[in-house]
């Protein structure tokens, strides 16, 4: 089995193209049930289901569009274990337009949790 850290990596390189493809569905399976996000004002969002992180994704997606975005890359891994399922990784998100340009780029901790030996999201938490 390969090391946490590239099973982090691993996870967003399917978690970034999941979302940049724009197939929500697909991206809200990444997402446990329920699943939180702090979000960058501070306010929680929270979502019960992968549908309903679907709807919500999707609006996300419509309004980064609106600001340019239209790829994302990441850098800046750091991954901390906690116990035997689960870690907490932490990125820098870097928003890009159609010419590869930044956007804007901020850092993002998100709390991992192994089930049936898929990673899944529980908690997300931008950094502000």
């Amino acid at each position: 089995m390969s090391t946490l850290n590239q099973q982090a990596h691993d996870f967003f390189e399917k978690y970034q193209s999941t979302f940049d493809s724009g197939n929500m569905s697909a991206f809200a399976k990444l997402f446990s049930e329920p699943f939180i996000s702090v979000r960058p004002d501070g306010t929680i969002q929270s979502m019960p289901t992968n549908e309903s992180a679907s709807i919500f994704f999707h609006y996300v997606k419509e309004n980064w569009q609106q600001e340019g975005y239209s790829s994302f890359a990441t850098k800046d891994f750091d991954v901390t274990p906690i116990g035997a399922s689960s870690m907490l990784v932490t990125l820098t998100w870097q928003m890009l337009d159609r010419d590869n340009n930044l956007i804007r780029e901020w850092r993002q901790s998100y709390n991992l949790l192994l089930k049936n030996n898929l990673w899944t999201v529980i908690t997300s938490t931008f950094h502000a």
